[in-house]
């Protein structure tokens, strides 16, 4: 019996919303977009796979998206709604024209990226996307030997034991976790202005996320308590009846 897939979700809970993606400019682009297989460490048994939007002709990046299972329709809306709404290069924009390879699991969105004036096709090979998705794995390599875990938001029960960690991937940055080549792990979070955090003396990967875990929930008290103090004071005081005339 084959397996089903999750349907589309659409509206207000989901990321692709057609009523405010429909507002973005259109430019004459066209772009590549696709799920591609990331390496194995060692012990792992599931394939992770990374989400790749790339614009033509140069294969400029737009956006990624790291899963931790095979990608469904969902998962392709949402790495499309992000390159439209929060592209890495350039300003939120519609493209003419998307290329994707063939999967039946996408076919459900396709209608709906024709009612943004978005066409589709379909093809053997993206090589934009290819050439980014190598250069992706050759950066991870370069920032540490060993292989890194992506953590992408609101997936599994991340978010319930890890709240902090959850909140900044879902809205501030990303994290890195990397087996160190000689024993151990290093773990880094980053934000858009680079690196807020690290450390490279963890031992095992639950104390590597228990570690980001309270970086990460300090930064976000220090923050809470920064905004307290800075706020005004307001005073309260007692309205004067008016005078009788």
């Amino acid at each position: 019996m084959a397996k089903e897939h999750p349907r589309l979700k659409l509206g207000k809970s989901a990321a692709f919303v057609k009523t405010h993606l429909k507002r973005l400019p259109q430019e004459k682009e066209t772009w590549e977009a696709d799920f591609r297989a990331l390496p194995k460490p060692a012990g792992q048994t599931e394939t992770h796979y990374l989400g790749v939007v790339a614009a033509l002709p140069k294969g400029d990046p737009l956006h990624y998206l790291p899963v931790e299972y095979a990608p469904n329709v969902n998962d392709l809306a949402d790495l499309l709604a992000d390159a439209l709404r929060r592209p890495l290069t350039g300003s939120a924009r519609r493209p003419e024209h998307i290329r994707f390879r063939g999967n039946p699991r996408w076919e459900e969105l396709f209608r709906h990226l024709n009612e943004l004036g978005i066409s589709t096709s379909i093809h053997e090979e993206l090589p934009k996307v290819e050439e980014v998705h190598e250069d992706f794995l050759r950066q991870m390599r370069k920032a540490s030997p060993g292989p890194i875990i992506m953590v992408s938001p609101g997936r599994g029960h991340v978010a319930e034991q890890f709240p902090a960690l959850a909140r900044w991937v879902e809205g501030y940055g990303h994290i890195e976790i990397g087996q160190q080549e000689r024993a151990g792990f290093v773990v880094r979070a980053l934000d858009d202005a680079g690196l807020v955090f690290e450390d490279n003396k963890i031992e095992t990967l639950a104390e590597a996320l228990a570690a980001l875990e309270e970086a990460l929930a300090g930064r976000f008290r220090d923050h809470e308590s920064a905004l307290r103090s800075s706020s005004p004071t307001v005073k309260k005081t007692q309205r004067r009846p008016p005078d009788n005339a």
